[in-house]
């Protein structure tokens, strides 16, 4: 854990990252009721204090306490967890929302939807493989295989599904998205 944390706190010494929140949360936050919101390998907090500010009470966790620290003091409806994923674990039935940008973990998928409230709202986006040629040089563990992404959350009803071009990873990656509400009583 706190190698991760050394890591990722040195990225955040050494460059800047955008403040402006994804395309895909304000392109779809609107679609969850209010309350309570996570986000998942919150960075520096671009989508966590977006969504504050649209009235959600937000559980921002990520490793590097250094990226958090962009949210202290900067809104009342932001709470910070510094945690590493690999040992978080999400609480059942307790968001209207959960966001995950570029960031993979596996073992959360079951965490992810047992979280969300009826009605919630995930919000997706991440790493996949492109089909035919070159295979990624990312880990495997941070990267999704084709269609992975439908298939582990097919018991929401899917609303939205993308597949686009990363080109800051390279021809071989693609930026997959997704958003599905919570149709379970």
């Amino acid at each position: 854990m706190e190698k991760d944390r050394i890591k990722w706190n040195k990225r955040y010494i050494e460059k800047n990252h955008s403040s402006t929140p994804s395309d895909i949360a304000k392109n779809f936050y609107k679609l969850a009721p209010k309350g309570r919101s996570l986000d998942i390998a919150a960075g520096n907090g671009r989508n966590s204090l977006f969504l504050a500010q649209k009235g959600f009470m937000v559980d921002a966790v990520d490793i590097s306490d250094l990226g958090l620290k962009n949210l202290e003091g900067v809104h009342p409806g932001t709470n910070r967890i510094c945690a590493d994923l690999d040992l978080f674990n999400i609480p059942e039935n307790r968001y209207s929302l959960i966001i995950n940008i570029k960031f993979l973990s596996r073992r959360l998928f079951p965490q992810i939807l047992k979280g969300l409230v009826p009605g919630g709202v995930l919000i997706f986006a991440t790493y996949m493989e492109k089909t035919g040629g070159n295979k990624s040089s990312m880990r495997r563990d941070y990267i999704l295989m084709p269609n992975e992404l439908l298939r582990e959350f097919l018991s929401l009803n899917i609303i939205y599904y993308n597949v686009s071009s990363a080109p800051e990873k390279g021809d071989h990656v693609a930026l997959t998205s997704l958003v599905a509400i919570n149709n379970q009583i």
